[in-house]
C-alpha cells in the first residue's frame, strides 16, 4: 500500500498531533506513507524531525484554485492507492480532484465541522458548509470517537461509510520534563509549594469553555486561598480572557502562559487537569494528562465518555455546571488519595486502549480493507 496524508500544515491542534504521532507508527509497520502539505511552518518542521516524507504543493492564499490541478497530477504521478484528508482546507480540495485521481480519497473528522469555525461570523457562514459539502463527497471517512460517527449519521450520512479508530500516544517511553518551579519560573507563574495547581490545556476559543473555566476558577478563589490556576494555549480570545482575569481581581491567582512546547512539564507542574468543552472529539489535552497519571475533570461531551469512566478513572461534569465543576475540583485538590487513585487508573485504561501503536495497527486494518474493497 501506498498511503499519502494530506493535511494544510497551518494546523496547531489536535488534528496535527494525530498525523505527526501516527505515520511515524505507520512506517515502522512497514506502510509506505508520505505527507502532502500546502504551506509551510511549524507542522512540516517537526514532521521532517520524525523523518516523515514531506511534499509541499504551497498554496498561496485560502482562495487560490491553481493547487488543484497540480495536485491531482502529483497524486496520479506519484500512483498512492489512497489519499487520507485531514481538515477542511484538504477536504475542500478533495472534492474537485476526487474524480480526476486514481486512488480512494478518505478523510478523518476531528472536530465536528458546524463548530469548526464558530468564533468568526463570516468563515462559519461561508466554510462550514463547504466542508459539510466535500464530507459528503468522501467514500470513506474515519471518526475518532463513536459519538462523532453516531453524530453524522444522526445528519445525514450514510453508516457504512464510517470507521472509528481513537487516537492515541506514546506510552512506551517514560515522560521527560523539568522539575515544577523551573517551569512556573519559564513562564512567570508565581509558585508556593503549599499551593494546589488546577490547570487546561487548549485553544483559547469558545468551543473550548474557556469562560466557564474562569468562572469556575473565580468561584475557586473566591472560597480558597490556596488553588491557583494554569490556562496554556493561544487563540484569538487570549487578550479577552486575560482582561476578565485582570477585572476580577484575580491575576496573581489565575495565569495565562500562551503557547507551550513542553506539555509533559505542563501536566507534570499542575495537580488537577481539566478541559471545558463545549464540543470535543478524543482530546490529546486529555491523554497527554493520563500519562502524567493526573487526576481530571473534564466536560462529558462528544467521545470523552469513551475515554474516562465517570467516578473510576477522572470525574465527568456538564457543561456550564460551573458548581459542578468547583465541587469536583476541591474534592480532587483536598483528597490526595482519591486525586491519586484516579491518575493511576487513567493512566492504566489509556495505556490499554489508546496507545498510538494500536492507533496505528488500526489505521493499518482500515487502509487493507478499503485497497481490497476497491480492487474489486
Amino acid at each position: 500500500m501506498k498511503i499519502l496524508h494530506f493535511i494544510s500544515g497551518g494546523d496547531t491542534g489536535g488534528a496535527k498531533t494525530h498525523v505527526l504521532t501516527l505515520l511515524p507508527r505507520l512506517l515502522e509497520l512497514g506502510v509506505e506513507v508520505e505527507l502532502l502539505c500546502i504551506m509551510e511552518g511549524i507542522f512540516t518542521e517537526e514532521a521532517r524531525k520524525l523523518n516523515i516524507p514531506v511534499n509541499i504543493i504551497l498554496q498561496k492564499r485560502r482562495y487560490d484554485m491553481t493547487v488543484i490541478k497540480k495536485i491531482g497530477r502529483f497524486i496520479n504521478e506519484r500512483g498512492y492507492d489512497i489519499v487520507h484528508c485531514h481538515g477542511a482546507r484538504a477536504n475542500y480540495i478533495a472534492a474537485f480532484i476526487r474524480k480526476k485521481i486514481n486512488a480512494v480519497m478518505i478523510t478523518t473528522l476531528h472536530s465536528d465541522y458546524k463548530l469548526d469555525f464558530k468564533d468568526t461570523l463570516y468563515k462559519q457562514i461561508i466554510y462550514a458548509p463547504i466542508n459539510y459539502f466535500a464530507l459528503k463527497r468522501f467514500k470513506y471517512i474515519l471518526t475518532v470517537t463513536e459519538a462523532f460517527k453516531n453524530m453524522m449519521v444522526r445528519r445525514g450520512f450514510r453508516e457504512d461509510k464510517f470507521f472509528v479508530v481513537y487516537n492515541g500516544i506514546d506510552f512506551s517511553v517514560k515522560p521527560s520534563f523539568i522539575p515544577k518551579n523551573e517551569f512556573f519560573e519559564k513562564y512567570s507563574v508565581d509558585y508556593d509549594e503549599n499551593k494546589k495547581y488546577v490547570g487546561i490545556a487548549a485553544r483559547l476559543n469558545a468551543v473550548k469553555g474557556i469562560d466557564i473555566f474562569l468562572k469556575m476558577a473565580f468561584d475557586i478563589c473566591g472560597k480558597k486561598d490556596d488553588v491557583n490556576f494554569v490556562i496554556a494555549g493561544n487563540g484569538d480570545d487570549f487578550n479577552k480572557f486575560n482582561s476578565l482575569i485582570k477585572e476580577g481581581g484575580f491575576s496573581d491567582r489565575i495565569f495565562m502562559i500562551g503557547h507551550i512546547d513542553d506539555i509533559d512539564s505542563f501536566f507534570n507542574a499542575i495537580d488537577v487537569n481539566m478541559l471545558t468543552s463545549l464540543s470535543e472529539s478524543f482530546p490529546y489535552a486529555l491523554l497527554e494528562g493520563a500519562r502524567m497519571k493526573k487526576a481530571t475533570v473534564s466536560t462529558g461531551v462528544g467521545g470523552i465518555p469513551e475515554m474516562i469512566l465517570n467516578g473510576k478513572t477522572g470525574f465527568l461534569v456538564s457543561p456550564y455546571d460551573v458548581s459542578d465543576m468547583s465541587e469536583k475540583v476541591l474534592k480532587l485538590i483536598s483528597d490526595e488519595n482519591l486525586a491519586g487513585k484516579f491518575g493511576q487508573a487513567f493512566f492504566e485504561h489509556a495505556r490499554k486502549n489508546f496507545s498510538d501503536v494500536k492507533m496505528a495497527e488500526t489505521h493499518k486494518s482500515i487502509y487493507e480493507k478499503i485497497v481490497k474493497e476497491n480492487e474489486k
